[in-house]
This record gives C-alpha cells, sequence and structure tokens, in this order.
C-alpha cells in the first residue's frame, strides 16, 4: 500500500537516540496551538509504497546503521498499516524503528506499529484535560493509556513535552507531569522538557494561517531549570 509523506530527513539527531533519518507522515488528529509543523496537518503530500520509500533510507545506511528511522508526523499512526510495512522491511537490515507520537489515535493497526517500533517518542503535550482539549483540540484521555501500552510491551519510552510560558510553565505543572508518570517510571528512560521557540513563523506565514502562539514569549533556561530540577528529585 502507499503512504502520504510530508517531507522527510536523512540525517537527524534529535528525534531518538544517534544519527537517524525521520519520515514525516501527513495527517494529523490535533491542532496543537504551538505546532511546529502545520504542513503535516492535513493528510496531502508525496505517496510512496513502503518498499520504495525504504530503498530510499537505505542509502543512508552507513550513517544510520548505529541509530535508526524514526516515524513522525503529524502523526505516524494516522497511516499505521502503511508503517507497520516499512518498519518489518527495515527491520530485515537490523534498524531501529522509533515512534514518535502523541497517542492521540487509535485504529486496529495502533497495537502492530507499536509491537513493531523499539522505541515510542511519547509526546505528553498537558497534564490536565482543560488545557489539552483548549490548546490542541485533542483528549487527554485518548493519549493517557499509550504509557500503560508502552511499559507492559517493554518498550524503550522517551517521554516529552513542549513547555509554553504561563501555559504549562513552572514547577506545579512539573509535579503533576511527574505524578502523572510515576506508574510509568521503571519503563521511562528519558523525560525530555522542550522549550517552545517560534522559528515556524515563516511556515504559517507562508501558508497564509495565523500563529495562535505569535504573542507568546519564547520559553526561558530558567524555566527549564526549575522544571527539571522538580522531575529530578527523589521523592
Amino acid at each position: 500500500m502507499k503512504g502520504v509523506i510530508s517531507s522527510f530527513q536523512s540525517l537527524g539527531t534529535v528525534d531518538g537516540p544517534g544519527v537517524r533519518s525521520v519520515v514525516f507522515a501527513a495527517g494529523c488528529p490535533l491542532r496543537c496551538a504551538y505546532c511546529h509543523n502545520p504542513e503535516t496537518w492535513e493528510k496531502k503530500g508525496e505517496e510512496w509504497e513502503a518498499a520504495a520509500l525504504a530503498e530510499k533510507i537505505f542509502r543512508f545506511y552507513p550513517y544510520i546503521k548505529n541509530g535508526g528511522v524514526t516515524f513522525s508526523g503529524g502523526e505516524p499512526l494516522m497511516q499505521g498499516e502503511f508503517f507497520c510495512e516499512l518498519a518489518g522491511i527495515l527491520k530485515e537490515k537490523n534498524l531501529s524503528v522509533a515512534l514518535d507520537t502523541s497517542g492521540n489515535w487509535r485504529d486496529d493497526f495502533t497495537l502492530p506499529l507499536l509491537d513493531a517500533s523499539d522505541i515510542i517518542l511519547l509526546d505528553i503535550k498537558f497534564t490536565s484535560e482543560e488545557y489539552y482539549a483548549r490548546t490542541t483540540r485533542g483528549s487527554m484521555k485518548k493519549a493517557l493509556p499509550f504509557p500503560a501500552l508502552s511499559a507492559a510491551k517493554k518498550k524503550r519510552v522517551w517521554i516529552r513535552q513542549v513547555v509554553l510560558e504561563i501555559v504549562n510553565d513552572g514547577e506545579e505543572n512539573a509535579e503533576k507531569l511527574k505524578r502523572l508518570l510515576a506508574p510509568f517510571s521503571g519503563a521511562i528512560e528519558k523525560l525530555e522538557l522542550l522549550p517552545f521557540r517560534k522559528i515556524c513563523q515563516s511556515k504559517y506565514d507562508r501558508m497564509n494561517i495565523v500563529f495562535p502562539c505569535k504573542d507568546l514569549a519564547e520559553t526561558s533556561q530558567i524555566t527549564l531549570d526549575r522544571m527539571n530540577a522538580v522531575l529530578q528529585a527523589k521523592d
């Protein structure tokens, strides 16, 4: 079958461990106000057969053999059947597969794709349903089963959260995130707080759409340091 791909990054170092090729799926169920990739919202892009895309990826094998391939987006879970097929081909060359997801989608191919992935990069956007719904137009309730599923399947889990000043910053929010993740802490290999940045503004301008967070201050290192201190503190 064919998948719809928004873009492809041959060599990246911020989407999982090591040097990795990154496949950005087209289509996303969320509309995060601070999204850096609005071009991936709609299922529009270049169509690829899984075998053809795998051949493209294999060109970079010498550079990614110790890292792997990351399925990002958009939301790769929305094209679960395609990415399951692609993962199977990549595994034939022993390439590690990372799934970068919000966990906000579920269909018949969600669990098979989770099984086919080695690392789960899980974006825990907010710790309250109110903020989740208001800022992403999605539901925190849909995303919450994913940490438990990943832990049960003994996957390597990286948790990520973008921190926005006056939205989900501060020690109180860090404590809420810590409590939310406590039941799965044994399965979590890494927890990353990512600063909100506005380098995506040019994309919104090109697409002639309003960037909802254009007036929001970028996240300071002081904010991240204070939150990380809470997350790393022993109870």
